[in-house]
């Protein structure tokens, strides 16, 4: 069975973007702070919370890792950030979800990634 990719994004115009780059991939409109995510495999979060206050940055980490099966991955800037959340918060909040964490920041100057395993 072939796998089945999906997207969200709580921008119409994102969504419209997306529906005309990657045919075949369906997309739809959810705000991950205020909608109830399906459940599924994977969640992959990229760039999108750096402009999220402190509680809702937590909050969105927290509810895309418990709406997924086996794990949650996500990006932030770890320096000259928009809501100057710490590198070191992070990764110790993401360590209080799951124990099974790997990071890697070796790709751009200002990107940091955390893989949350379940």
């Amino acid at each position: 069975m072939p796998q089945k990719y999906t997207g969200i994004d709580s921008l119409d115009e994102m969504i419209n973007i997306s529906k005309k780059r990657f045919i075949g991939v369906d997309f739809s409109k959810i705000d991950v702070l205020k909608d109830e995510l399906n459940a599924c495999d994977y969640y992959v979060c990229s760039g999108a919370i750096n402009t999220l206050n402190k509680k809702e940055f937590y909050s969105f980490i927290e509810k895309c890792f418990n709406a997924s099966k086996k794990g949650f991955v996500f990006n932030f800037l770890k320096n000259k950030s928009f809501n100057n959340i710490k590198l070191e918060e992070v990764i110790s909040f993401s360590s209080s979800l799951t124990n099974k964490i790997a990071t890697k920041n070796d790709y751009l100057d200002n990107d940091f990634t955390i893989f949350m395993i379940k």
